[in-house]
Order: structure tokens, then C-alpha cells, then sequence
């Protein structure tokens, strides 16, 4: 029984790492800046953005691992994806227009810690707060060395830490009062140990992940305070607390002390933790308390998420980025801001004929089944990443390049990858709704 178990998680681990590595990849296939090539018009339909309906309650938006990188941008390649600029601004301005009242940024907010990347994002969400959206930032792993905590603090007081109705002497940790809410807002660490400076962090010789004695027990009494005022409560840190292997110490994602930060949460009936990380959408649900991960914003369709809270609800839809929107209503001129969504299509569209053409120099198609083999890797992977995967399962697995691709598959990686995913992903990808027990 322990070795089946052992087992399971080794295979969810092997697609959890195939699956972050393959998006690494996608990420720096479709947003490369493309010099002088133009969209095609008409090649590939675009899925656009639409508008949400206006907020009933509190609308929250919520992004993760902007990686924020300005010494890259313009170039095509240098390590890191370009429009890494763009889609920062993009999403604090189709977050506004939304109607959402704050945005959390849970982590890897810039790719390293740089002290003028971090002034580079800060400016912007100066920007942003100055057309009324509230922003609350967490680190993450990418966030800290060489800056250490104090200056992290420092830099980002305007967007959390100076308004914090507590902060945690232990981490970086803070707590916001609003709106007959608690923001719990975690630092989970995982940077390096030489970024530690706050004056009540813990020592140590490990860049790990974890959560201090001294900081579950200053979550405790906030928890417990918002139960005697009658506070809803979210949480959220830059690692996950929920998916199996974050309980498996090596396994990359283990969070020290985070199963006991779980039990801590449903013992005072918080209904979400919010993280980032892992650079892919998901949701997870154990003994009543749900995670939901954000993915990458860098990667298609540069998406976030959006929560609408209610007295008696809480409410999650995934938002694709109106890039083209905000490019008009900025006045940009690069065709491919101005087209992104059909832009980023044809990435993915090309993407996934290099592949099959790729994978069939081993195992040979005709050249009808390949290019029904592309159409079919197209439109499951861009299923995936827009969160319908399982919804349109039964319309991909009909057709005419589903058995092609697979026997073109067989023995790469792909093959074991999406077919894992088909009878794993979730359907909550696609938005959910928690009902909320009444407030005493």
C-alpha cells in the first residue's frame, strides 16, 4: 500500500514537472516579439475577452508570477519572454475595467530580485492604485536576494505592508482589514536565506519553503480575531498548500508547516487560499477547504483570476487579458498587442504542427492524419489553457485527429502528458462558486 501510494505521487510529480517545463517552453514560443511579422487576419479565429457582468459584492482580482523582467524587453530570446511590460499594465487595466476593487499579486512579482525591476513594477502599481484600484503584494521565490526582507517591505509599503493592520515579526506576513474582510496574506519564503533580515525571522542554512512556529501562531490570533468580529477571511501566499506532492519534502513544492497552515484554516472555516507557482491554472479541494492556483501570467492566454464575494457567496470566473482593448485604448501600435489574442493563437497553432511534425519523423503520419493531428493538439491545448479541458473532452476525443496525434505520440512526452491530463484536469478550472456559511 505505501509503495502504490509512493508511486502515485512520483507520477503526479513526473506531470506536474513535464507539464511546468512544456509551458516554460510554450510561454517562450508565444511571447517572443516577432520583429516585423504581422498577424495574419482570418488565419486563426481569436478568442477574445469578453466583458464580465457588473460585480454583485466585493470583486477581487487576483495574478501571479508576473516575473517582471525589464532588462529583457525587446529582445527575442536573452533568457525571458517579451511584452513582459505590456501585460502588467494590460492586467491592472482590464482588472479596472472589470469593476474589481483590489488586486493580490501573490508572488515572483519580478524575475529576481533586482532592486530597479522591483522599482520598475512598483511604479506601475503606483499607477494603477492612482486610477482607484487597491494592490496587495506578496513575495515569492524569485523575489527576494539581493534585496533582503526590509527593503522588500520598503519598496511595496504602498501596496500592503504600510497599511497592514498587523505584520508578522517572523516573515513577511501582513494582515488587511476591509470592506468586513480579512486579507491573511502569507509569505511562504522559499527565497535564499541571505534575503532574511527582518529582525524576528529565524535563522537557517535553507532556501526552502516554509512556515515558522512564530508565524502559524500570529496567524492563529488573527484568525481568531476576525471569528470574534465577524470577518470574512481569504488567505493567500505564493506556494500551495493543497496538491499532493507539496506534502512531500524534496519534491520542489513542500511547504514546511503548510498541511498544519491547511488545518489551521479549516478550523476557522476559511473557504480559499490563493497561491501562484506552479505557473499553472488548477484548483484543489480537500476537506472542505479549497486552493486556487493563478497561473503564469506570461504564458497563453495571459490570464488571471476574478472573485466576486458576496455575503453569501464566493464566486470564481478565469479572465482572459483584453490585451487588444488596452492596446487601443493606450494608443499602441505593435500589430501584436493590437491583435494579441489572434496573435497568441497562431502561436499555439504553430506550435503544435512543429510538433506533430517533430514527433512523426519516428512515428510517420500521412500527410491528411498530420495535419488532423496538429488541428486536434491545437485544440486540446488550447482547451487546457482556457480551463475547459474536461468540458469539451468528449468533442476532442471525436475528432478525426485524436487517434493520429496519439500514435504519433507514443513514446514522447506529449502523449503521456495530455492524455493524463484529459482524465485528470478539473472541471473547476472553468469557474466555481462557494457557498458560505452565515457569518456569526
Amino acid at each position: 500500500m505505501r509503495k502504490k501510494r509512493a508511486n502515485r505521487i512520483l507520477d503526479q510529480c513526473q506531470v506536474l514537472m513535464l507539464g511546468l517545463g512544456l509551458l516554460c517552453v510554450l510561454a517562450l514560443l508565444l511571447l517572443v516579439k516577432p520583429g516585423a511579422v504581422d498577424p495574419d487576419p482570418g488565419s486563426v479565429a481569436a478568442a477574445a475577452a469578453t466583458p464580465f457582468p457588473a460585480p454583485e459584492g466585493l470583486r477581487i482580482a487576483v495574478g501571479s508570477d508576473l516575473h517582471l523582467d525589464p532588462d529583457h524587453e525587446g529582445a527575442a530570446g536573452g533568457g525571458h519572454v517579451s511584452y513582459n511590460l505590456e501585460l502588467v499594465d494590460a492586467l491592472l487595466w482590464d482588472a479596472r475595467e472589470q469593476g474589481a476593487e483590489m488586486i493580490l499579486l501573490t508572488g515572483d512579482l519580478v524575475n529576481g530580485g533586482k532592486p530597479h525591476r522591483h522599482r520598475a513594477l512598483a511604479e506601475k502599481l503606483h499607477a494603477a492604485e492612482a486610477e482607484g484600484l487597491s494592490v496587495y503584494v506578496l513575495p515569492g521565490n524569485h523575489d527576494l536576494a539581493p534585496i533582503g526582507q526590509r527593503d522588500f517591505a520598503a519598496l511595496y509599503g504602498d501596496f500592503g505592508y504600510d497599511e497592514a493592520c498587523s505584520r508578522d515579526a517572523a516573515s513577511l506576513s501582513y494582515c488587511i482589514k476591509r470592506d468586513g474582510l480579512m486579507l491573511l496574506m502569507m509569505d511562504t519564503a522559499g527565497y535564499s536565506v541571505s534575503a532574511i533580515d527582518l529582525p524576528g525571522a529565524p535563522g537557517g542554512d535553507r532556501d526552502d519553503a516554509f512556515l515558522t512556529e512564530e508565524t502559524l501562531h500570529w496567524a492563529e490570533g488573527l484568525l481568531r480575531q476576525a471569528q470574534d468580529e465577524g470577518l470574512r477571511v481569504l488567505a493567500a501566499g505564493h506556494y500551495n498548500l493543497l496538491p499532493e506532492i507539496c506534502q512531500t519534502p524534496g519534491s520542489g513544492f513542500h511547504v514546511e508547516n503548510g498541511r498544519r497552515f491547511a488545518q489551521l484554516l479549516r478550523a476557522y472555516g476559511v473557504p480559499l487560499y490563493l497561491s501562484g507557482h506552479m505557473h499553472v491554472p488548477a484548483v484543489y479541494q480537500a476537506e472542505g477547504l479549497t486552493e486556487l492556483l493563478t497561473g503564469y501570467l506570461l504564458s497563453y492566454p495571459a490570464a488571471y483570476s476574478i472573485l466576486d464575494l458576496t455575503d453569501s457567496s464566493l464566486r470564481y470566473t478565469p479572465r482572459r487579458i483584453d490585451v487588444d482593448a488596452w492596446a487601443k485604448q493606450t494608443g499602441q501600435t505593435d500589430p501584436a498587442l493590437t491583435h494579441f489574442a489572434q496573435w497568441q493563437q497562431e502561436g499555439l497553432r504553430s506550435y503544435s504542427t512543429a510538433n506533430v511534425e517533430y514527433m512523426t519523423q519516428r512515428n510517420p503520419l500521412n500527410k491528411t492524419e498530420a495535419g488532423q493531428a496538429a488541428d486536434f493538439f491545437y485544440a486540446a491545448m488550447d482547451a487546457y489553457w482556457s480551463g475547459t479541458l474536461i468540458q469539451q473532452r468528449t468533442a476532442l476525443e471525436a475528432m478525426p485527429g485524436y487517434a493520429p496525434f496519439f500514435r504519433c505520440a507514443e513514446g514522447y512526452a506529449y502523449g503521456w502528458w495530455l492524455r493524463d491530463l484529459m482524465e485528470n484536469s478539473s472541471p473547476l478550472l472553468s469557474g466555481f462558486t462557494l457557498e458560505l456559511e452565515p457569518l456569526s
